[in-house]
C-alpha cells in the first residue's frame, strides 16, 4: 500500500526532531538551560509549520485571567487568531485566547510524567473557573530515559494512569495527548458507552498503534507519533472551532491519527462529572 504524501510529510518532520535531539543532546550537559530552550523552540516550529498561519505559537509564558490571577510558565502556547498583535512580545498571554499549551522535555523521565499531569490540572481547572472554558495541555518530549523503548511504554502508560487516579477529579482535567517523538503518543479520551450503562462514562489515556482505518485502506497507515499528536491537536480544536474541522477530518480520513486502545480505562458517572463541575464553579 502507499504512503499518504502528508505522511511523508510528518516522518520528515519526525527525522528533524530525531536530528535536533542529537545535535542539542551532545551539548546538553554544558549548558541544560540553552538545551532546554532549543527544544521548546523544536516543537514550537513543528506547531507553526502544522497548524494554521492564522494562529500565534509562542514559547515561555504564564496565563493571565481576566480577574488577575496567574498560571504556572508554560513551555509552548498556541493563541487565537484574534489575539492583539501588540501583546504577542508580553510573556503574561491573555487567557481566553489560549488554545493549547505544551511543557517540553529533551528525555521523559518518571517526575516529568507525574508532574505534567499534576499542573495539568492546576491550569486547566484555574482557566475553567476563571474564563468557563477547556484549553488542551500536552506533554511533548523528544526522546526517554528508559532503557528500552517497550519498558519505556509500560512505564509511561502506568504513570499517567496512575497520576490521573490521584490528581484529576474530572475528565477535563487530563493532559489531552503525550506525545514522545522516536517513541509513541498517549491521547486522554472520555466516552459514554452505548446501550446498558449509558449513563456512566469511561476516560483515559489511549496509546495510539497502527491500524488501517475504515475509508483508507489503500494508505500505509503508519503514522509516526508526531503526527499522531498533531491530529490529536487538530481534534481537540476542532470540537471548540468548526474552522478547524475541515483539517481534522482530512487528517482522520488519512489515518494521520492511527488507531487507539487503553487498557483498564477509568470509570465516571454522569453525576459524579456534573458535581465536581458544579463544585469547581462554585469555589471559583
Amino acid at each position: 500500500m502507499a504512503i499518504h504524501e502528508v505522511e511523508s510529510y510528518v516522518r520528515q518532520a519526525t527525522r528533524e526532531i530525531q536530528d535536533e535531539y542529537e545535535r542539542i543532546s551532545a551539548r546538553s550537559a554544558e549548558d541544560p538551560g540553552t538545551a532546554g530552550d532549543e527544544g521548546e523552540e523544536n516543537w514550537a516550529n513543528i506547531l507553526r509549520s502544522w497548524l494554521p498561519s492564522s494562529v500565534h505559537v509562542v514559547t515561555k509564558g504564564r496565563l493571565l485571567c481576566a480577574d488577575g490571577s496567574t498560571s504556572h510558565q508554560v513551555d509552548v502556547l498556541v493563541l487565537s487568531e484574534s489575539y492583539p498583535a501588540g501583546l504577542l512580545n508580553k510573556k503574561m498571554y491573555l487567557a481566553s485566547e489560549v488554545l493549547a499549551v505544551f511543557e517540553c522535555k529533551l528525555n521523559l523521565k518518571k517526575a516529568h510524567a507525574v508532574e505534567t499531569v499534576k499542573r495539568a490540572v492546576e491550569l486547566k481547572r484555574l482557566i475553567y473557573e476563571q474564563h468557563d472554558r477547556d484549553v488542551l495541555y500536552g506533554l511533548v518530549s523528544h526522546s526517554h530515559s528508559w532503557s528500552s523503548d517497550d519498558g519505556a511504554i509500560a512505564k509511561i502508560s502506568k504513570l499517567l494512569k496512575e497520576s490521573d487516579v490521584e490528581y484529576v477529579q474530572h475528565p477535563n482535567e487530563a493532559l489531552d495527548v503525550t506525545c514522545v517523538a522516536d517513541l509513541d503518543t498517549w491521547v486522554s479520551h472520555c466516552m459514554s458507552p452505548m446501550g446498558e450503562g449509558e449513563e456512566d462514562f469511561t476516560s483515559g489515556y489511549y496509546r495510539s498503534h497502527t491500524e488501517v482505518p475504515s475509508g483508507s485502506d489503500y494508505f500505509d497507515c503508519d503514522p509516526p507519533p508526531v503526527g499522531r499528536m498533531i491530529s490529536s491537536v487538530y481534534r481537540h480544536l476542532a470540537s471548540e472551532d468548526r474552522r478547524f474541522r475541515g483539517m481534522n477530518l482530512y487528517f482522520m480520513r488519512v489515518g494521520l491519527g492511527g488507531a487507539m486502545a487503553c487498557e483498564d480505562p477509568r470509570e465516571w458517572s454522569k453525576s459524579e462529572i456534573f458535581r465536581m463541575r458544579n463544585k469547581i464553579k462554585t469555589s471559583a
